[in-house]
């Protein structure tokens, strides 16, 4: 017969399993992640350090398998690569558990709240310093729905979005793990309750206080099509530009001022290059709306994949080639130019898909002015709200609108609180389109001007704790 205590560790890794499966990964409930580390924080001071580090890592495995078919067979990751995918992340969770359990055993109620939020934004900003994919996992786009937390990236990144999901976990899991007077007690619930609440104030005042803008008409067009057309020969890329062509005088309302259309379209040679923009301008031409259109672009000096704008005048406006390909995917080369349009409206700027995944490159077009984003994008079909919702953060983060037509994804049109105004599925073999209007007012962030700073905060506090650790350990159990 197993012992009560065994009983109560199962429960509590299967609770925080459960918590973490369904609050994170593609498509998560915003407030489970909120509840995701309760359970083995709670007990992990009860329990033996290999317990507590097995108990947690085990549990964070298990909530990662809701990425399994994803990771296995959508984006088909190498075995060695899938395993680091999964393995690292539970590990990182694991440590995260003793080094709560370490401020709990001594006592230390306050910096037991505080070590795992301020531990997990620092592993989250240092591994978007050193991964190509940056932001790519980052916990703080499970809270998407929930529009008023993620209000404060405009202040402090999406740093600031993990760091008050673990604070409200931290503090509940000290508390229910018996440690502390009444006294520390009462005070960490008075002091974390004021933090949490002010958070939340402060989001349903930012999204009360959208000033008034000019607002654009945007138009988004995307068609699935296999794999094989795109890789097909250039007359079947002729003829499914020469489609979406056709789509766009049929689709785009009048009073349209731009029409945003998928990456990686199809792929065409510096010969077929003039053929394609004479096309395309003189559709803007018909429809009196600029049209930014994503293809690849074949050169004697290299392939690149460029997004291209045609102003409503019809003329061929400008190239912007994207910064930041998939590695192992993508073999263009990259480019490293931005690409800012004076219009009427405001300055509008173009990136293409995983350039959003950057925050660095969205909060320089702020800094330059940026009110409205045109991104064409491909997605995985699996990943099309996360991706999409990774890109609507960067408008939060920086106060501009963003339009972003994703193939094998979402069209999505957002402001720059992460309202989204209209958005649509794309599906395989016909066109599907949204037009609405956004509001595209100038609303630089105080992000856009600091950027990282918390994120650095939340190192040098996270050291300071580990120092504070190993110098006063009769302190610490």
């Amino acid at each position: 017969m197993r012992s009560p205590k065994f009983l109560v560790i199962i429960g509590a890794g299967l609770g925080s399993a459960a918590f973490s499966y369904l609050g994170t990964g593609l498509q998560p409930i915003w407030w489970m992640l909120w509840l995701a580390p309760v359970p083995v924080l709670a007990i992990a001071p009860r329990i033996r350090n290999s317990t507590a580090f097995l108990l947690g890592s085990v549990a964070w495995l298990i909530g990662e398998m809701n990425q399994w078919n994803y990771v296995r067979h959508e984006i088909e990751l190498p075995w060695q690569i899938m395993i680091l995918y999964f393995v690292v992340p539970a590990a990182v969770f694991g440590l995260g558990v003793l080094f709560v359990r370490s401020f709990l055993r001594g006592g230390l109620l306050f910096l037991a709240a505080l070590a795992f939020p301020v531990y997990w934004v620092a592993y989250e900003y240092l591994t978007a310093i050193a991964s190509p994919h940056s932001t790519w996992g980052n916990l703080a786009y499970t809270q998407m729905n929930c529009l008023p937390v993620i209000q404060i990236a405009s202040i402090i990144g999406l740093w600031g979005i993990s760091f008050i999901v673990f604070l409200f976990a931290g503090t509940i899991a000290a508390l229910l793990s018996g440690i502390g007077n009444p006294r520390q007690r009462g005070a960490l619930v008075v002091t974390i309750g004021i933090v949490v609440c002010a958070f939340f104030l402060f989001g349903e005042w930012r999204l009360r206080s959208n000033p008034s803008a000019e607002s654009v008409a945007v138009t988004l067009i995307a068609k699935d099509v296999p794999m094989s057309v795109y890789l097909g020969t250039e007359e079947q890329a002729l003829a499914l530009l020469r489609e979406y062509a056709g789509e766009v005088r049929r689709v785009t309302p009048t009073g349209t001022e731009a029409v945003v259309l998928p990456e990686k379209i199809a792929r065409v040679s510096e010969n077929a290059l003039a053929e394609v923009d004479a096309l395309f301008s003189a559709t803007a031409a018909d429809t009196r709306a600029a049209i930014v259109l994503g293809l690849v672009r074949r050169t004697p000096f290299g392939t690149f994949n460029s997004s291209r704008f045609y102003s409503a005048d019809g003329k061929f406006e400008a190239n912007y080639d994207k910064h930041h390909l998939v590695p192992g995917v993508e073999p263009e080369k990259p480019g490293d130019k931005r690409v800012l349009l004076d219009q009427v409206s405001g300055r509008w700027g173009l990136q293409i898909c995983k350039d959003m995944d950057f925050p660095k490159l969205s909060r320089k077009y702020a800094a330059e002015g940026a009110t409205l984003l045109l991104v064409p994008a491909w997605d995985f079909n699996l990943d099309r709200w996360l991706h999409a919702r990774m890109a609507v953060l960067r408008a939060v983060e920086n106060g501009f609108a963003l339009a972003r037509s994703g193939r094998n994804g979402l069209l999505t049109l957002s402001d720059n609180r992460g309202r989204i105004v209209a958005e649509a599925a794309t599906v395989p073999g016909r066109f599907v389109s949204i037009t609405a209007k956004v509001n595209v007012g100038s609303a630089q962030t105080f992000y856009t001007r600091a950027g990282d700073w918390f994120g650095w905060v939340c190192v040098a506090i996270f050291v300071s704790l580990v120092a504070f650790r190993l110098l006063a350990p009769s302190r610490i159990g």
